[in-house]
């Protein structure tokens, strides 16, 4: 193997925080992955996620919606387990397989079940909002425009676990065709992160290599999951330092010569 000068940056490591939407409901604390190192003149493409990289995410408002609906942490937890985790309502509305609606019904009557108080309205904004992905306030101004740069040097793609009905309004707020060449939603492909498909599907559409993708999400388990097939990961747990790395990708690439890509969404798998 030629060996290169480049800059190295490290991969991701384990997962913080006492709770993820998209990840099974990890525990705090769990323990830091080793960090080995990818060069960075051999990325064709970056792939990003959506929520809690792009735009703050919010899985502590789902961590404190129990208190707000009258349960304890014991009671929650588990519902937040079985609701949440890769084979609980959650993972099937992601892959849009039942409709909000469905998930939100069923939320209120385990809550209601478990001695919860508990409205439509509620269960609608157990993310603290309505709609939490929709705000223009709460993108990144700073990660927004490193990815605008990066995408005058390669080929980048926006792969997001999400939800059909709340597709209108991020995408108004994102404006996602000024960003990515590639739009996977899980909505739309019928496949979520971790599920290898998904990553398949984005692999195909920007046509490179497994090995020269590099992937940024604030989630361990997806990070895993694309590792495991090649990609170059990075967990996104602090902005500085993301931007850090960021920023030495850009200097390790010359412009591409065609003047962007075209936006392509995945709509089937």
């Amino acid at each position: 193997m030629e060996t290169c000068t480049c800059p190295r940056f490290p991969l991701d490591g384990g997962l913080t925080g006492v709770f993820l939407v998209n990840s099974a409901a990890m525990p705090a604390g769990a323990a830091r992955n080793p960090t080995p190192s990818f060069d960075p003149s051999r990325i064709r493409a970056a792939v990003f996620d959506y929520g809690g990289v792009l735009i703050e995410g919010g899985p502590r408002e789902v961590v404190a919606f129990g208190a707000r609906v009258g349960l304890t942490e014991d009671v929650w937890r588990p519902l937040r387990r079985r609701f949440f985790g890769n084979e609980g309502i959650w993972a099937e509305l992601e892959r849009g397989e039942v409709p909000f609606s469905d998930f939100t019904a069923a939320l209120r009557a385990a809550v209601l079940d478990a001695g919860g108080s508990i409205t439509e309205a509620q269960a609608a904004s157990f993310m603290g909002e309505p709609d939490p992905m929709g705000h223009r306030s709460r993108l990144r101004p700073a990660m927004l425009d490193a990815v605008r740069r990066l995408r005058r040097l390669m080929p980048t793609a926006l792969l997001t676990n999400n939800v059909r009905e709340w597709r209108a309004g991020w995408e108004t707020v994102l404006e996602p065709a000024t960003l990515f060449d590639v739009v996977i939603d899980s909505s739309e492909v019928g496949a979520r992160k971790p599920e290898p498909l998904i990553y398949e599907i984005t692999r195909e559409k920007l046509g490179v290599a497994h090995d020269e993708i590099f992937f940024l999400d604030d989630i361990g388990q997806n990070l895993k999951a694309a590792r495991a097939l090649g990609w170059n990961t990075v967990l996104y747990d602090d902005t500085a330092a993301v931007l850090a790395i960021l920023e030495d990708l850009i200097a390790a690439h010359e412009p591409r010569s065609e003047s962007g890509g075209v936006k392509i969404v995945a709509t089937d798998g």
